[in-house]
């Protein structure tokens, strides 16, 4: 298939602009979509030999038919009048942009209630494309890149904090949520963590406030974690050669490390950072209102570009696309989002001080 950058087809300065050159006609759904070409896209992966998942089948399937009568359905009655309304039953699956819109206004609801009362800072870590594919052949090293994070914010808070001249003893954390995004606005495969964290960190008898997080230290220390902990698991694979090279690249070429945002009061608050980066869990990295037009088994769609905020416009063949999204649905089991330092389920006792030295945060 086409490389993205080959499939761009215009490029504008604002939305005002795209939608006077593109005046949207129709409304598609992902699930027209689905249900018009999925079958001749197995027969395609067939042809091509295309690995598609089992999981992939179960929430494409499960998406293809909610809402349905071959979901199931519950018939009300009244008792008065004898009208009857016909109730058909959600799949409440990982692929569902019904399902995941209220899954991830119910997880907002649910983490909210548990974030101490004060500031979280949205952190972006991010690699070198040149990694991403590993973790597209084995998803289980996704896991890496959550532990990687963790022991990358752990390590600098005991670092700075192992001699605290008010209590040298105290041990302290931070409370942070971790979400992992396989894409990017294009759609396409790229693996980065978004983290939530507390401008609070812990120990078992006081708290301090932490204005300021040191970049150059976040960069280099996230590479280099990362990378250490990718050779630990790969050295006795056959993969190992071919990402002792890439690690070799990655050090000549990123001096900084790998990128890392950590922006001071991205959002107003607490709670437009959790629909941020959670708007996307549970349900197809793609909205449908960016699609413009579907013709001759192409397909046009829109999107914000990240580097320059600008609006591009591509125009791919419906099997790309289809293949595109499914890439990013999660592995049966498999957790995007991780509950980390205080937050986990783990340090209690930090917790329950940190409820004690700071308001929970209440839910309207």
């Amino acid at each position: 298939m086409d490389s993205i950058n080959n499939n761009i087809i215009n490029v504008f300065n604002s939305e005002k602009e795209l939608f006077k050159s593109y005046p949207k006609k129709y409304h598609w759904d992902l699930n027209d979509i689905f249900n018009d070409y999925w079958d001749d896209f197995i027969d395609y992966a067939n042809i091509h030999n295309l690995n598609i998942r089992p999981t992939v089948f179960e929430e494409v399937n499960k998406m293809r038919i909610c809402r349905t009568k071959d979901m199931g359905y519950s018939i009300y009655e009244c008792p008065n009048c004898h009208k009857t309304l016909i109730s058909y039953n959600t799949c409440k699956g990982r692929f569902c942009n019904s399902c995941g819109v209220k899954y991830a206004k119910q997880r907002t609801t649910n983490i909210m209630s548990k974030l101490v009362d004060t500031e979280h800072r949205h952190m972006v870590f991010t690699m070198s494309d040149s990694l991403w594919y590993l973790f597209q052949k084995n998803r289980n090293l996704l896991n890496i890149v959550f532990k990687a994070v963790e022991i990358t914010i752990n390590s600098w808070i005991k670092e700075k904090y192992k001699k605290d001249k008010f209590n040298h003893k105290d041990k302290y954390q931070a409370g942070y949520i971790l979400v992992l995004h396989t894409f990017g606005r294009d759609d396409k495969w790229n693996v980065h963590i978004h983290a939530l964290v507390s401008n609070r960190i812990i120990g078992d008898i006081s708290d301090i406030k932490v204005d300021f997080w040191p970049y150059d230290m976040l960069r280099k220390r996230w590479q280099t974690v990362l990378l250490k902990l990718l050779d630990k698991v790969l050295k006795d694979t056959s993969d190992y050669n071919d990402f002792k090279r890439i690690k070799n690249e990655c050090y000549s070429t990123y001096d900084n490390g790998f990128y890392v945002r950590a922006k001071k009061n991205e959002f107003p608050n607490s709670r437009k950072g959790l629909e941020y980066v959670l708007r996307y869990c549970g349900r197809p990295c793609f909205a449908s209102r960016r699609i413009i037009d579907i013709v001759d088994n192409y397909i046009t769609f829109w999107y914000q570009r990240h580097e320059d905020d600008k609006f591009v416009v591509e125009k791919v063949h419906i099997f790309e696309f289809i293949g595109r999204l499914i890439k990013h649905i999660p592995d049966k089991g498999f957790k995007t989002i991780r509950y980390c330092g205080y937050y986990s389920s783990k340090p209690r006792k930090l917790y329950n001080a940190a409820k004690k030295l700071i308001h929970i945060t209440k839910v309207a």
